[in-house]
């Protein structure tokens, strides 16, 4: 077999395919001849041997090559090698204890598909570390970090699960505009947009068209988009634009069906996590906890008790700051084991229009908020779906109906009783793998400071 060939800049590939990623290499394999593709992570030269380290997106393959065994092109073609090299490497796999997975392969052929300049803004072995802002400036190459390529793959496979959940639970998947004339909550955070000769602006969230789809007809959907909020906040848990999961869901009794739909999502999706997840996590080093059901509700007014008594100062008694959040955590922790609770009766005056008040007390709502590991991660509630309601409610909070007629017009024509929630996916993300700053588990943070890359 020919070592190498000259390639094509359209096709460097030519006929080779890759046959297996590095985790798909196993020790009963031994003698087969496969094809893997990735990046040289290092070259060790050890006397009449060397090894090459080929990174791809599951882990680490060793290559071995016996000097004297090996055709000498190849050995040329070693030395042309450094770090970041795009690699093919076609060769036969050898079982060796040893080596990661019990496997390494013996090349016969190596195809050089491009290269990478000798000195790299990162270390992606991650023995030199960086600073996040050095790495998010390089954020491509920060991405090839097999830590990185954990924390994704997890995410994805979380966001799968939640998917397949409500998808078993009747839910459809929707896709509505994130550019919108009005506000979804009111408020000056918006992100304002030249829209040809008129003024607009990029959504805070897709509320008012989930609703809409309900007063549609469609009953149950779900929502996987990015969402902005011009908020000149700059700190490790909060971005400008996030990933929202939202779903909504009709014909409820009341928030509590909301809440009950959720839980029973998360303790799916975390089982499946742990199960199929098993061996990033362990890498990772991170051990997750399974909500047991139901996840404990906590009254606002309860709350506020709970961390007088725990001794915090509570600056306000309508809402719980991010400390009193870790407060109640360790809290719940320490009375149940459990890392979720659910704060619920958050008062009016702090949520939006569109939530559903309590009829004992038109002052509470049936919003609420589910917390995980001392994080806000999720809100939600009942949304109101009487016309009348909703124009006196935006009234009271100094907003025209006018500017709202496209949403508060088609629940004239008989809107069923609803509610739903949006959950922050690198908020989830964050709490769930333990990372500290929540631009970690995104992909391309977008911050005060952060518009590239």
């Amino acid at each position: 077999m020919t070592p190498s060939r000259t390639i094509s800049p359209a096709n460097p590939l030519g006929r080779l395919n890759r046959t297996h990623y590095s985790s798909q290499l196993k020790p009963e394999m031994e003698g087969r001849r496969v094809t893997i593709m990735g990046h040289v992570q290092r070259i060790r030269p050890l006397g009449k041997l060397s090894f090459l380290i080929i990174r791809d997106r599951e882990g680490l393959t060793q290559c071995i090559l016996h000097h004297k065994r090996t055709d000498p092109q190849l050995l040329e073609i070693l030395e042309k090698l450094d770090n970041e090299y795009a690699v093919a490497i076609v060769g036969r796999v050898k079982r060796e204890e040893q080596a990661r997975r019990g496997v390494e392969i013996v090349p016969e052929r190596i195809v050089i598909i491009n290269h990478a300049p000798a000195t790299l803004p990162l270390d992606i072995s991650g023995k030199t570390k960086a600073d996040i802002d050095t790495r998010l400036d390089h954020r491509v190459i920060d991405l090839r970090r097999h830590e990185n390529q954990l924390l994704f793959k997890i995410q994805h496979f979380t966001i799968s699960r939640m998917r397949r959940f409500l998808e078993t639970k009747g839910f459809r998947e929707i896709h509505t505009p994130k550019i919108v004339a009005t506000a979804t909550e009111g408020g000056a955070d918006l992100f304002s947009v030249k829209y040809f000769e008129r003024e607009a602006f990029l959504a805070q969230s897709p509320q008012f068209y989930k609703q809409l789809c309900l007063v549609g007809g469609f009953d149950r959907v779900y929502e996987v988009a990015p969402v902005y909020r011009a908020e000149k906040h700059n700190t490790p848990r909060h971005l400008n634009e996030y990933t929202s999961f939202d779903f909504e869901m009709a014909w409820i009794r009341n928030e509590e069906d909301v809440m009950q739909m959720e839980e029973k999502m998360l303790k799916s999706t975390f089982t499946a996590v742990q199960k199929y997840c098993s061996e990033e996590l362990k890498e990772l080093g991170v051990d997750i906890q399974t909500p047991r059901l139901p996840i404990r509700r906590i009254e606002i007014e309860e709350a506020v008790k709970i961390l007088r008594s725990e001794g915090l100062k509570i600056l306000s008694d309508i809402d719980i700051s991010s400390e009193g959040e870790e407060m109640l955590h360790q809290y719940v922790k320490r009375e149940t084991g459990e890392d979720f609770y659910f704060l619920t009766r958050y008062p009016a005056s702090i949520r939006p229009f569109y939530t559903m008040p309590l009829d004992s007390d038109p002052t509470l709502t049936r919003g609420f908020d589910l917390v995980y590991r001392g994080m806000e991660i999720t809100t939600g509630g009942q949304r109101i779906h009487q016309y009348d309601m909703l124009v006196d409610k935006l009234k009271e909070a100094g907003l025209d109906p006018k500017t709202f007629a496209f949403y508060i017009e088609p629940f004239k024509y008989g809107a069923p009783p609803h509610g739903g929630l949006a959950v922050g996916v690198e908020r989830l993300t964050m709490q769930m793998l333990g990372y500290k700053n929540i631009r970690e588990t995104c992909l391309f943070p977008r911050d005060r400071t952060r518009l590239v890359p």
